[in-house]
């Protein structure tokens, strides 16, 4: 299947994560009624699943981002006003159930770009006590991804838990494998149906006003916390670890 992945509908599974896209206005997953989708407002999901008792609020969930090839990833701790920058791939652990706003820099693909993605986690993982920071969701940006939001598309995936029984052992290893949905599915119904939805991914093509701060676009800010774990070395992988990550196509929608 090709990466360029016609209209931006794609589902891409790796080493333990899985992502569906679909579009807004969609409740229902496999004959279950389902109140939310991606394309509810960023911390509505979030605060749901706090609410459902999948984290507590005090839980954080190390997140690492992978950048197409190099690039700065920043997080803010807190406060736009209190950026902290990393070099790709970058990890730090985020709260479940808040949403961050991050900025990606310096992309080699991008000269003098900015992008804004979000990250909004709903669930967290489980590995091996003391040892969180080794096994991180990770959150890959994609070229066609940023090439998407430089064109006014919104982008939007959700990173899920593959179930063990449902994997192919073709595809425990190796490069990650694709799915596509078609635009009118709830890619957390169906992330639900194969999983556990770990993280919803936002980026569009929209960057803030230097004059006039939004609190929407930000979010009501939240802690971060910096991992001191090496990412530069091959990761071990557990059976908990996320694999995939589901984007919808062509969505354009107003950006946030």
């Amino acid at each position: 299947m090709s990466r360029a992945m016609q209209a931006f509908v794609a589902a891409l599974l790796w080493g333990g994560i899985v992502s569906v896209a679909a579009a807004q206005g969609t409740n229902t997953g496999h004959g279950r009624y389902v109140p939310i989708d991606q394309y509810v407002p960023p911390g509505i999901a979030g605060q749901m699943a706090l609410q459902a008792g999948k984290a507590g609020p005090n839980d954080f969930q190390p997140v690492r981002v992978k950048l197409p090839t190099t690039g700065t990833v920043t997080f803010f701790d807190g406060t736009p006003q209190r950026p902290v920058e990393l070099a790709a791939p970058a990890q730090a652990g985020l709260l479940v159930g808040r949403m961050y706003r991050l900025r990606v820099t310096n992309l080699p693909e991008f000269p003098g770009g900015e992008f804004y993605p979000s990250i909004e986690l709903v669930d967290r993982l489980h590995p091996p006590p003391g040892q969180a920071e080794r096994f991180p969701v990770e959150v890959e940006l994609f070229p066609e991804e940023f090439h998407g939001a430089d064109n006014g598309r919104m982008i939007t995936k959700v990173v899920y838990l593959e179930q063990p029984n449902l994997v192919q052992t073709q595809h425990l290893h190796g490069e990650k494998r694709v799915i596509d949905l078609a635009p009118a599915q709830n890619a957390l119904a169906e992330a639900d149906v194969l999983g556990r939805p770990i993280a919803i991914v936002r980026m569009g093509g929209r960057t803030p006003d230097v004059n006039a701060p939004d609190w929407q676009f930000w979010g009501p800010g939240a802690p971060i916390r910096l991992t001191n774990v090496s990412i530069t070395g091959p990761q071990t992988q557990f059976r908990g670890s996320p694999r995939g990550v589901i984007q919808p196509a062509n969505f354009t929608s107003p950006q946030r």
